[in-house]
């Protein structure tokens, strides 16, 4: 009776001791930087996260992707920086696809551990300057993504308030 008695409590401690595994595990896996986007793209294409490290320039070596898929829905997109990179800024290309004609942000928001930059309710425009290719449509009521001299790169880029709030992120 003694053993059964034992053995339980053996069996209790090693379920705490692994749901405490879990949690560290988790915790863990906070450490990354990640990127929320929440939007409408009537057609399919690519959103595209650059991260500025220091010392470097935008390149594809320091970018995330993530295909889009067209829906009429607010879809959620969820990006996570390799871990152990805390960005100096972001850029975030809106697509490649040169038929898509208007885009909807509702959201961008940049979380790390503890810091949160919320841009949710297009608040994200404090943060984010669009460059040339990408003009507000108060008729659609979301971003046009135009081409400019038979070009076409429509992007968002982090601007001093985004670079500040991300300084935090290494405090």
């Amino acid at each position: 009776m003694k053993s059964k008695f034992i053995v339980a409590g053996l069996f209790i401690l090693s379920l705490f001791s692994s749901c405490k595994n879990g949690e560290n595990t988790e915790a863990e896996g906070k450490d990354n930087v990640s990127i929320v986007i929440e939007t409408v793209f009537a057609k399919n294409d690519y959103l595209q996260i650059y991260y500025l490290v220091k010392g470097s320039e935008w390149s594809d070596a320091n970018s995330v992707s993530k295909p889009i898929y067209a829906s009429n829905e607010m879809q959620t997109v969820d990006f996570e920086l390799p871990k152990g990179i805390i960005p100096e800024n972001l850029r975030i290309d809106l697509g490649t696809n040169p038929t898509q004609n208007n885009v909807t942000i509702k959201n961008i928001t940049v979380k790390y551990k503890s810091h949160v930059v919320n841009g949710d309710f297009g608040n994200y425009s404090k943060y984010f300057a669009p460059n040339i290719f990408v003009t507000w449509d108060p008729e659609y009521v979301g971003h046009k993504l135009i081409k400019v001299d038979n070009q076409y790169d429509p992007f968002i880029i982090g601007n001093d308030l985004l670079v500040s709030k991300l300084k935090k992120f290494k405090s």
